[in-house]
This record gives C-alpha cells, sequence and structure tokens, in this order.
C-alpha cells in the first residue's frame, strides 16, 4: 500500500504527523551522531490514545532538533515543516482537538508516511 495523500481521516493525518516529527528528530539525531530512540517512538502508544494531547507535548520537543537542523541542513527543514504544514491542513479542526484513541489507521499512515520519507532519502543517495 501506497502513502495516500488524499485520505483526510483524522487517524490517518494524525499517523502521517507522527511519522514526519519522528523523521525530523531521527535525522536530527543521525547527524549528530546519536543513537537513542525518538521521542516519536517512545510516545507511540500515548499518542494512539491521547492524539491531541501528545501531539500538543511533542511539538516544543521537536524544537530543539529543528533549531539544529536549521543551521546545517535549511532545505530539510523546510520541506519537512512544508509537510507538517500541509498534513495540519488537511485535519477538520474539530477532529484534531478531539483526544479519542486512534484506530490501527494512524499505524498505517505513520509506516506509509515513513516508508515515502524513506525513498526520498534513498533517492537522493543514488
Amino acid at each position: 500500500m501506497a502513502l495516500d495523500l488524499e485520505n483526510r481521516s483524522r487517524d490517518y493525518l494524525y499517523g502521517r504527523l507522527l511519522a514526519v516529527a519522528e523523521n525530523i528528530e531521527q535525522f536530527a539525531l543521525d547527524k549528530a551522531g546519536e543513537g537513542r530512540s525518538t521521542t516519536a517512538a517512545r510516545l507511540m502508544q500515548r499518542f494512539a490514545d491521547r492524539p491531541y494531547s501528545t501531539w500538543r507535548t511533542m511539538v516544543p520537543l521537536l524544537q530543539p532538533y529543528m533549531q539544529r537542523l536549521q543551521s546545517n541542513v535549511p532545505q530539510f527543514l523546510a520541506s519537512r515543516k512544508r509537510l507538517l504544514d500541509e498534513i495540519h491542513n488537511a485535519f477538520e479542526p474539530q477532529e484534531f482537538l478531539e483526544d479519542k484513541a486512534l484506530s490501527g489507521e494512524f499505524l498505517l499512515a505513520f509506516h506509509c508516511q515513513r516508508l515515502a520519507l524513506n525513498r526520498r532519502k534513498i533517492i537522493r543517495k543514488i
């Protein structure tokens, strides 16, 4: 299954957000030579149970990584910020604010979005 850019379901969009957040942090950790797990990986279960409140916690935690990337690879960060904005824009406001648990669809979106982001990296290396 490929990433569905037309899917506007709340669960799917939250899965995509989590994948982009993980990608940003993982890229910054890799650049710094740090081998620890990402905030997205550590908070995945909490995110599945309470996506809105967990996302509100995660966004400030991404800021130090974004600041690092702004200095080193601003074009990478700009593309990820644009993607985050596009995903946020696809939400219905009330659905975004709901803090009810996500269905398994969020995992599908997470993995599809992560694969799409990783494919870009592989293509650039070739």
